[in-house]
């Protein structure tokens, strides 16, 4: 934002040159990027005036100071000065439609206030002093009705568009959503096709204007042009930075409408307009100004406790002095006990609650001014919450295993569902949109860690990474009707061989390895037959724990385009032993543990796990161990039948040692209950 000091001087009484003006706002919180002088013609040939101009670095927040009268606010606070109001003259009270013109708002959502001003015109050139006001900011002058629509809006920051009256069709402009596949030949000559839904200005027949952006050509001022429709709207800040970004279009007026203008701004910037008009002869209003202004609440009653102001400052400043400069910033207060009641005008939409009264008295009262001062207050030892000390420790014992850690992003592409295979009712298919995504391909949170993982093995299998075994702890977000529900998940991932040296031989990192990691994260897990779509058919489980699925292991289908073989493992982090990662002790068996191996035929349909369990139950503590170390399909396997063998490890209770009998016993109960159980042929 450029301001002319000559301009600025016309609204408050300015004394400091522009240096030291610069350093005033600058300690207020006004950033000025550079001060210049800019030298401009005068009425006598041969000569010229110097203007100084301060070009402003505004944070989002100051909308406010996107004009001169806006700035010439924030100098009269600083200054303790008085502000001169601009000149404007009444165009009366606005109706929906008039003799001369109707206007017609169907999105008021995107537009809360129209009004439309119709003026008998003689376009020609600008007066010197007029073009010498909008080269000092950097405008280029066109025409006198151009020239006055850029005035105002860098003088009270609202903008004007000046349409040219006859060739409105029926002479009624609607502010309605573009028509599908809808363009527009715009000033510049542009013809975009805008977005479905964007906000335009148009009569009878099609779109004027892309509403808050730009003018089209079809009714641009010209030197034909005899009567004009000045309008000044108040249009919703999403939509026009919405608009401007689709299309690539940054002017003046999609600045200050994305940022905010003061809802009182947009008569008075009609009323400044017709005086200018009038006073350089050139425009005369014809009836008053069509439309409808915009519901807002002139002052925004806040309340604030002198007493918070000075503990969060830091100062002693007394509540007449803090008074004192609410009203410079044009703030007059109530006293209410110990609570002031601050009255905020709309021009200042950045003050909405307390906290930010506190930050208006000490920027006026000067950041410099506050002293320096020791920290005090109660000290306290920072420590790791319960739940941070339990993901380190999961963390650490995951990196013990050889196992890398990464992290990606918490975005989600939708068209997953379709790369994986996904069936319409499938979870995963079900995520969070993000209101305003970066691209289509993270347009959404994600409901689950594998897609990130398959991408980050797809990526090092295409630089010829021999092989890795990583994993990632990260928050997913599943939908629910308030808000996203967050859960924290642990994925495994792996794929190709860790090559080995001369004390240890090279091991593929297959889907037995990933399953090896789980059991040691989930020693009592229990391997169910999996079906999701995305995993090898024959190559994966789901994860089960106290009898809730907590997770899933597999071998990535074929069809989903890795060149090699991978497998990933995703689980609730939920559903993982807090106990995990911390030091058990177990006292050392005064009795020797006795190992026997027992092998039977039992139906191919029969889980390996059920048999597992059942044994366990059976045997009761005096089995320690049951691990099936071998299964055969083949010769001298009946048909649908296949050979489990399983190394038993037996301990006596209370130290005693077994003898043939027990040992015999045992075996022959686990007999029994496999063969009624199960149906299972022992073997010799």
């Amino acid at each position: 934002m450029k301001v002319s000091l000559a301009w600025l001087k016309q609204f408050v009484d300015v004394e400091q040159p522009a240096a030291k003006l610069a350093e005033i706002l600058t300690h207020a919180g006004i950033a000025v990027d550079a001060v210049s002088r800019v030298t401009l013609a005068t009425a006598q040939a041969g000569q010229s005036v110097n203007d100084e101009v301060l070009e402003l670095d505004l944070t989002p927040n100051r909308a406010d100071c996107q004009s001169i009268l806006g700035v010439a606010y924030e100098v009269a606070a600083l200054t303790s000065k008085t502000v001169a109001e601009p000149v404007g003259v009444s165009v009366g009270k606005a109706r929906v439609s008039g003799s001369h013109l109707a206007v017609e708002i169907q999105a008021p959502s995107l537009c809360s206030g129209y009004l439309g001003l119709v003026l008998d015109v003689a376009v020609g050139e600008s007066p010197l002093w007029l073009k010498n006001r909008l080269e000092g900011v950097g405008l280029r002058p066109v025409n006198n009705v151009v020239d006055i629509t850029n005035f105002v809006m860098w003088e009270l920051g609202q903008p004007l568009h000046a349409f040219d009256y006859d060739r409105i069709v029926g002479q009624r402009l609607i502010v309605r959503r573009s028509l599908p596949e809808e363009s527009i030949t715009l000033i510049d000559g542009t013809s975009p096709v805008m977005p479905e839904g964007t906000l335009v200005i148009a009569d009878a027949t099609h779109a004027l204007a892309i509403a808050g952006v730009m003018g089209g050509l079809d009714c641009e001022v010209s030197t034909a042009t005899r009567r004009i429709v000045l309008e000044s709207a108040l249009f919703e800040r999403a939509s026009i930075r919405r608009t401007a970004r689709a299309l690539g279009l940054r002017t003046e007026a999609s600045l200050r409408f994305d940022k905010g203008v003061d809802p009182s701004g947009i008569s008075r910037a009609l009323q400044r307009a017709a005086y200018v008009f009038q006073l350089l002869g050139v425009g005369q209003v014809l009836g008053e100004c069509i439309g409808s202004e915009p519901l807002y609440c002139p002052c925004r009653p806040i309340q604030v406790r002198p007493e918070r102001v000075n503990s969060l400052l830091g100062i002693d400043l007394a509540p007449s002095e803090m008074q004192a400069i609410l009203l410079r910033l044009g703030m007059p207060t109530q006293v209410h006990g110990d609570v002031f009641l601050v009255s905020v005008p709309s021009r200042r939409g950045d003050v909405v609650q307390e906290i930010d009264l506190v930050e208006e008295i000490g920027r006026i009262h000067g950041f410099n001014n506050i002293p320096t001062d020791i920290m005090r207050g109660e000290v306290t030892q920072g420590r790791l919450t319960e739940d941070q000390r339990w993901l380190r420790s999961l963390r650490r014992t995951l990196l013990s295993l050889n196992v890398d850690e990464v992290v990606t992003l918490s975005f989600y592409d939708p068209e997953n569902g379709t790369k994986f295979m996904l069936l319409e009712h499938h979870a995963f298919r079900r995520a969070v949109a993000l209101a305003n995504p970066l691209s289509r391909e993270r347009s959404t949170l994600r409901p689950t860690l594998m897609p990130s993982m398959v991408e980050v093995l797809g990526y090092n299998q295409a630089r010829q990474i021999s092989g890795m075994s990583v994993f990632e702890i990260g928050t997913v977000y599943l939908p629910h009707a308030e808000k996203p529900l967050e859960q924290q998940n642990l994925c495994l991932g792996a794929y190709g061989v860790r090559e080995g040296n001369w004390i240890e031989q090279s091991r593929p990192l297959d889907f037995f390895h990933v399953r090896g990691l789980v059991e040691k994260l989930l020693p009592d897990a229990e391997f169910v037959v999996g079906q999701e779509s995305f995993l090898h058919p024959g190559r994966q489980a789901e994860i089960w724990q106290e009898g809730a699925k907590i997770g899933y292991v597999g071998e990535i289908h074929p069809l989903v385009g890795l060149k090699e073989r991978a497998v990933v493992a995703e689980i609730s982090v939920a559903g993982i032993p807090t106990s995990l990662g911390k030091p058990l002790y177990r006292g050392i068996s005064a009795s020797i543990a006795v190992e026997r191996d027992i092998a039977f035929l039992v139906n191919e349909s029969i889980s390996a796990a059920d048999i597992l369990a059942r044994i366990r139950e059976a045997g009761g503590e005096r089995i320690t161990s049951a691990t099936l170390f071998d299964v055969y399909v083949g010769t001298n396997t009946p048909l649908g039948m296949r050979s489990l063998a399983i190394r038993l490890e037996l301990t006596a209770p209370g130290g005693a040692s077994f003898t043939e009998a027990e040992l015999s016993a045992i075996l022959g109960k686990l007999r029994h209950v496999l063969e009624h159980a199960f149906g299972a042929v022992w073997r010799a």
